[in-house]
């Protein structure tokens, strides 16, 4: 009679597992997915690459309105922590020989043709650690022209600026 109890009580706790209702797992793998798009580097978490080139305007409000990987507390990166991305760059990277940094903007004291493009043209994605290309837009205006804003070529680790009514890539920071 043990054993036929024991077959029983198994039986209905089998039944009702079964007919429990299974969760939804869809959501928490569209979570994953969207985690895995943002990327951390060096204690900042950046998010994939806007889909089209923006001006600088435009730029700092995608950032300011983006949702991604569950924050929405992103910005328009500094120049600083945009040169954080760059490699293969001695002069470019953070620590380099160009002087614009979050505290020096500047073009006449500040950037210098020399410094801030040292390193040969390569379209492969080599000098940003995520792989860009292109130009990208950083929050840091220029303190002597207030229409141009600092940014990162990442096919030469150039460090220069633009104005803001052109169009450049945007890749969010938080």
């Amino acid at each position: 009679m043990n054993k036929l109890t024991s077959i029983i009580c198994f039986c209905l706790v089998f039944l009702f597992i079964a007919s429990c209702e299974r969760p939804d797992l869809t959501s928490d793998i569209e979570r994953a997915y969207d985690y895995a798009s943002c990327i951390t580097i060096d204690g900042n978490m950046w998010s994939p690459k806007a889909s089209s080139t923006m001006n600088w305007d435009d730029a700092v409000s995608y950032c300011n309105n983006l949702t991604e990987c569950d924050y929405w507390d992103w910005h328009l990166p500094t120049i600083s922590e945009l040169r954080t991305l760059i490699q293969n760059c001695s002069g470019t990277v953070t620590g380099g020989s160009c002087g614009v940094t979050d505290s020096c903007l500047s073009s006449l004291s500040c950037w210098s043709e020399e410094s801030c493009h040292s390193c040969s043209y390569d379209e492969s994605g080599g000098y940003s650690k995520l792989g860009d290309t292109g130009w990208f837009w950083s929050s840091s205006v220029l303190s002597d022209l207030s229409n141009f804003a600092w940014s990162v070529y990442f096919d030469d680790g150039y460090v220069s600026y633009y104005h803001k009514y052109e169009g450049t890539y945007v890749r969010c920071v938080r």
